[in-house]
C-alpha cells in the first residue's frame, strides 16, 4: 500500500503532465488541420473509435488517410507507433508521420521526429525537428536540442543546444527549462553553470507547482489522507524540484 506522501508525489505528477500536454496542444495548428477536413462528422467518428474500439477506429482513419486527410494520417501514423488498434510498425508510422507533415502537421512533425528517434536515425530527427525551430517554434526547438543530447555529436552541438533550449523556455515551454536546467545541474553547460541550474530547478518546481496546485487530480484518495497546508505545498515543490519532469519529450496524443 502507497504511503500518502507516495500519492501525493503521482498526483502532483499527473497533474503537471496533464498541464503540459495542454499547452503542447495549443501550440500546435490542429485547428487549422480540421477546418481542412472535408468529411468532419467521420472523423469525429473515427477519433471517438479510436478509444472505445481501436481495430474499428483505425480502420476507419484508415480509410479517411487514403482519401486524403491530414488529420487522419497523423492518427494512422500514432496507431502504427503505439500498435494501437493495429500491430506496432514503425516503417508504417513514419510513412503516414511523413504524408501528414508534408501536408503541415505539426502534430505529424512531432510524430515524425520522435519515430525517427525510436530508429535512433538522429540525424533524420534532427532534420525533422529543426524545421520547426527554424520558425522559432518551440516545442520543436525542446526536442531538437533533445535530439542533440542523444547523438553523437552532443560535445559540438551543446552551445546550440543550450541556446535552443532558453529560447524555448523563454516563449513559455516548461519542458524545455526544466531540461535545461538538469542539463545545468548535470554540468552539461560547464561546471560554472551548476549553481545556476539547481536555483532554475526549484524555481521551476515552483512554477509548475504553482500551474496545477488547484488542479483536481491533487485530490488523492479520502479527504482524510490528502496532505493539506504547508506539508501538501512542500511535498508538491519537493517532488517537482528532486525528481523533475520526465526527460524523454512527450508526444501528445
Amino acid at each position: 500500500m502507497k504511503c500518502i506522501m507516495c500519492k501525493m508525489c503521482e498526483a502532483v505528477h499527473a497533474a503537471v503532465e496533464k498541464k503540459l500536454a495542454a499547452w503542447l496542444n495549443a501550440q500546435m495548428n490542429t485547428e487549422e488541420m480540421w477546418e481542412r477536413e472535408t468529411d468532419q462528422s467521420r472523423a469525429v467518428r473515427a477519433y471517438e473509435l479510436l478509444s472505445t474500439d481501436p481495430v474499428e477506429g483505425f480502420k476507419e482513419c484508415l480509410t479517411l488517410a487514403e482519401q486524403g486527410s491530414i488529420w487522419a494520417m497523423g492518427s494512422v501514423g500514432w496507431a502504427f507507433s503505439r500498435g494501437n488498434g493495429t500491430p506496432r510498425d514503425l516503417a508504417q508510422a513514419e510513412k503516414w508521420y511523413r504524408r501528414a507533415f508534408d501536408g503541415g502537421s505539426d502534430y505529424a512533425l512531432l510524430g515524425l521526429g520522435h519515430v525517427y528517434m525510436q530508429q535512433r536515425e538522429y540525424t533524420k530527427a534532427e532534420e525533422v525537428f529543426r524545421i520547426g525551430a527554424d520558425r522559432g517554434w518551440a516545442p520543436a526547438m525542446y526536442r531538437l536540442a533533445w535530439t542533440y543530447s542523444k547523438s553523437a555529436a552532443w560535445p559540438q552541438k551543446r552551445g546550440e543546444a543550450r541556446v535552443l533550449l532558453e529560447r524555448a523556455s523563454a516563449a513559455g515551454d516548461l519542458s524545455a527549462g526544466s531540461f535545461l536546467a538538469t542539463a545545468m545541474m548535470r554540468g552539461w553547460f560547464g561546471w560554472r553553470r551548476i549553481p545556476s541550474g539547481i536555483r532554475m530547478k526549484f524555481k521551476l518546481a515552483d512554477d509548475l507547482y504553482e500551474l496545477v496546485k488547484d488542479d483536481d487530480t491533487l485530490a488523492v484518495g479520502r479527504k482524510g489522507d490528502r496532505p493539506v497546508g504547508l506539508i501538501r505545498r512542500l511535498t508538491g515543490r519537493l517532488s517537482l524540484g528532486i525528481i523533475g519532469m520526465p526527460a524523454t519529450p512527450a508526444h501528445a496524443d
